[in-house]
C-alpha cells in the first residue's frame, strides 16, 4: 500500500537508463532555462517604477535609465559568467567552490541556492497570481488562496510529468517573446508617429513620500537611486540557472550553454528597456501601498484597489483591442510558470550533489530514489507553498528576499572562478597561455565587482525590507547543513572497520552464549512458529515470556501452554501499571546485566493484516516493544510473522 501511494503522488519509478537519456539542444534549452531570466520583465518594470515614484511622478522619465544601467551591469555579469561555465563545466558552482573556496563556502553556496530556488517559484507564481487577477477580477479576494493552487498543481506536474514538461514548455516562452515584442514594437512605432496614446494610471494622483528639499541634497538622490537599482537587480537573477543547468544541454554542452546565456541576457535587457521606455512614455503607474499613496478622480482608493501590472497597461494603451492584451496575459502566467518549473528542475539536481556529500538527509539524493528526482521536488513545493502560506503572495515582499540569494550565489562562483584563473596563471609557462588567462582575470574581477556591488547596494537598501528574512534563512540552512554532516560524520566513525589487529579481533569475537527468549500475547499460531524458529538456532537457552496484565487472560495462556507440552519454561512477568513493553524491558536489561557478554535473540511473533485499515482496530505492543529494543546492546530482535488470508473469517485480535 505504501509503494502505491508513492507511485501516486511521485509517479512511476524511472531507470538509471532513463535518467540519463535526453539532452536538450539550444531551441529547447533556451525557452527552459532561459525563462527564469525572460520572465523577470513581468515584474522587474513594476519593481523598478513603484521605487521610482517613491519621488513622484515627474521622476518616471528616469526609469528607462535606470534599466539601461541595470541591462549593462546585467550583460556585464553574462559576459564574465560565460567564462565561468568554460570553468564550471557540467560539475556545477558547488564543485567549482569546493575545489577554489573551501567546503565551508560551497556549502553557504548551497544554502543560498537553495533559498534562491524556493523564492524563484513563490516570486513566479504570485506574479502569476497578479496577472491572473487582473484578467479575472473576482479572483482578487482569494490571492492566497490562488497562488498555492498554482504552486500545487506545477509541483504535480513536475513530479508526474518531466517529459512532458520538457516537450511543451518551450511554447509559453516563445508564445510570450513574439506578443510582448510585438507590443513594443507597435508601441515604439507609435510613439515615433506620436499616436502613441497615455495609460488610464497616467491620469491617478501620487502621494509624493520624498520631499523635494531631501532630493535636492544630494543623499536622498543617491539612496533612491541605489534602492531603484536594487529593485530592478531581480531581472538578473537568471544567470545561475543555466550556469548549473549545463549537463542537460546537448554537445558541445559548455558552449550551447554560453551561447544560451549570452540570448537569455541579450532578450532581457531588451525588453526591460523597451518596456520601461513605454511605461514612461505612457505614463503608467505602479505604486507600493495605493490606499496610502494613490488617488483617483481626488479620491483615496480603497485599500482593496487592484493595479494592473504594467505589461497589460502599456498593452491596453498600444492596442484597441483588448483581447491582445488578454492574450498577452495568458501568455505571461504560462512563461511564469515554466520559471517556476525551472526552479523545479535545478532544486531537486542540487539537493542530491548536497546530499551526496552529507549535508542534506540521503533520501533527498537522486540515486536513493525510485522516482529519481521526486523527493526534492516535493521539498521544494511544500518550502515554497508554506512560504507563500505564511508571507502571502505579495510579490514586493518577496523579491527583497529574492535577490540576495541569487547574488550571493553568483559572488561566491566568480570568486572561486577568479582564484582558480589566479592559480593557473602562476603555474602556467606558456606565455601566449598565460595572455589568455590575465584576459580571463580581467573579465572576471569585472564581474565580481559588480556582482559585489549590487550586493552590498541590497543588502544596505532592502535589508528591512525582506533582505534581513533571506540573510537569516541562509544562514540558518548553512547551520543546519553543518550539523546534518557532523552528524554523518559521526555514523561513519562508529561504523567504521576497525584498523589494528586487536580490534578487529575483537569485533570478530563469538559471543559467550546466545539465550533465546519469546515474547507470548497469546499462545496461538504465531507463537508456536516462534517457538519453532527459535528452536531451529539452537541457542543455550529458550524462554517464554507473557505479561500478567489480566488475570484471566493470563490463566488461559499458563493452561494453554501447558496443554501443548513445550520443553520450554513459561516465564510470568508482572505489569502493575499495566505496560507490556516496560515489563519486558526490563526483564531484558536485567539479564543483560548479569550475563554482559551473552547475546539476546528477542522472537517476536506478530500477524500482518492485508489490509492497511485493518491495523486500526489491533493494538500495536510488538511494534513499540520492536522499537525500545532496538536501542539496547547486546540484543537481536527476530521478528516472526504471520499473513492473515484476505476474506478470512477467523480474524485475530492482537
Amino acid at each position: 500500500m505504501r509503494s502505491r501511494a508513492s507511485a501516486l503522488v511521485l509517479g512511476a519509478p524511472i531507470s538509471s537508463r532513463q535518467a540519463k537519456a535526453g539532452n536538450l539542444p539550444k531551441r529547447r534549452a533556451f525557452p527552459l532555462f532561459g525563462a527564469d531570466g525572460v520572465s523577470s520583465v513581468a515584474y522587474a518594470p513594476d519593481e523598478i517604477i513603484l521605487t521610482v515614484l517613491i519621488a513622484g511622478q515627474m521622476a518616471l522619465a528616469y526609469s528607462p535609465w535606470v534599466g539601461l544601467g541595470v541591462a549593462t551591469i546585467l550583460m556585464l555579469v553574462i559576459g564574465t559568467y560565460r567564462y565561468n561555465i568554460q570553468r564550471v563545466g557540467e560539475k556545477g558552482d558547488f564543485a567549482l567552490v569546493q575545489k577554489n573556496l573551501g567546503t565551508g563556502f560551497a556549502v553557504l553556496l548551497g544554502a543560498a541556492m537553495m533559498v534562491d530556488f524556493v523564492l524563484t517559484v513563490a516570486v513566479s507564481l504570485s506574479s502569476a497570481t497578479q496577472y491572473l487577477e487582473s484578467l479575472l477580477p473576482a479572483l482578487y479576494s482569494h490571492q492566497r488562496l490562488v497562488a498555492c493552487c498554482l504552486i500545487a498543481v506545477v509541483t504535480l506536474v513536475c513530479l508526474r510529468g518531466i517529459k512532458f514538461m520538457f516537450r511543451v514548455a518551450h511554447w509559453p516562452t516563445y508564445i510570450f517573446l513574439l506578443l510582448l515584442g510585438g507590443t513594443l514594437v507597435f508601441g515604439l512605432a507609435a510613439d515615433m508617429a506620436g499616436t502613441l496614446g497615455t495609460a488610464v494610471s497616467a491620469d491617478y494622483e501620487i502621494a509624493q513620500s520624498t520631499s523635494p528639499e531631501e532630493l535636492a541634497t544630494g543623499v536622498g538622490l543617491l539612496v533612491l537611486l541605489l534602492r531603484v537599482f536594487a529593485s530592478g537587480s531581480v531581472a538578473m537573477t537568471g544567470v545561475n540557472t543555466i550556469s548549473n543547468a549545463t549537463r542537460a544541454f546537448a554537445h558541445p554542452r559548455q558552449r550551447n550553454a554560453a551561447i544560451t546565456l549570452m540570448l537569455m541576457g541579450s532578450v532581457t535587457s531588451l525588453l526591460l528597456v523597451g518596456v520601461l521606455y513605454l511605461t514612461w512614455r505612457t505614463g503608467a503607474i505602479f505604486v507600493l501601498d495605493p490606499a496610502q499613496t494613490l488617488r483617483v478622480d481626488g479620491q483615496n482608493v480603497s485599500p482593496d484597489f487592484h493595479q494592473t501590472p504594467l505589461l497589460l497597461q502599456i498593452s491596453d494603451t498600444v492596442f484597441a483591442a483588448h483581447w491582445v492584451t488578454v492574450l498577452l496575459g495568458v501568455s505571461t502566467v504560462g512563461v511564469l510558470v515554466v520559471a517556476a518549473m525551472t526552479a523545479f528542475t535545478g532544486f531537486p539536481m542540487l539537493a542530491t550533489v548536497l546530499a551526496h556529500r552529507q549535508y542534506l538527509p540521503v533520501y533527498l539524493s537522486a540515486r536513493d530514489s525510485t522516482a529519481l528526482y521526486g523527493t526534492g521536488v516535493l521539498v521544494l513545493g511544500l518550502s515554497s507553498m508554506a512560504l507563500v502560506g505564511v508571507v502571502g503572495p505579495d510579490v514586493h515582499t518577496l523579491v527583497q528576499m529574492y535577490i540576495v540569494g541569487a547574488f550571493t550565489a553568483m559572488l561566491l562562483t566568480q570568486v572561486s572562478v577568479l582564484k582558480n584563473s589566479w592559480l593557473a596563471q602562476r603555474i602556467t609557462p606558456d606565455t601566449k597561455k598565460r595572455r589568455l588567462i590575465w584576459r580571463d582575470l580581467i573579465i572576471t574581477s569585472i564581474g565580481v565587482l559588480a556582482s559585489g556591488t549590487v550586493l552590498t547596494v541590497i543588502i544596505l537598501t532592502k535589508f528591512t525590507h525582506g533582505a534581513w528574512f533571506s540573510m537569516l534563512l541562509i544562514l540558518f540552512l548553512l547551520g543546519l547543513m553543518m550539523k546534518i554532516n557532523k552528524h554523518y560524520q559521526r555514523v561513519d566513525r562508529q561504523l567504521a572497520l576497525p584498523q589494528t589487529e586487536a580490534e578487529l579481533a575483537e569485533a570478530r569475537a563469538l559471543p559467550s552464549r546466545v539465550h533465546a527468549l519469546i515474547y507470548v500475547e497469546r499462545v496461538r499460531k504465531p507463537v508456536l512458529r516462534a517457538v519453532s524458529y527459535a528452536r531451529a538456532t539452537r541457542p543455550s537457552s529458550i524462554e517464554a515470556l507473557v505479561v500478567n496484565i489480566d488475570e484471566e487472560r493470563t490463566r488461559q495462556n499458563i493452561d494453554a501452554w501447558q496443554q501443548l507440552g513445550l520443553p520450554l519454561d513459561l516465564t510470568v512477568l508482572d505489569a502493575p501499571y499495566r505496560n507490556p513493553v516496560d515489563a519486558v524491558m526490563d526483564y531484558v536489561r536485567r539479564s543483560r546485566q548479569k550475563s554482559p557478554r551473552d547475546v539476546l535473540v528477542i522472537y517476536l511473533p506478530e500477524y500482518v493484516v492485508s489490509r492497511w485499515w485493518e491495523g486500526i482496530f489491533h493494538r500495536r505492543t510488538v511494534h513499540r516493544l520492536k522499537a525500545q529494543l532496538r536501542h539496547e546492546p547486546g540484543v537481536v530482535v527476530a521478528s516472526v510473522p504471520w499473513q492473515i488470508e484476505k476474506g478470512s473469517s477467523a480474524t485475530a485480535s492482537q
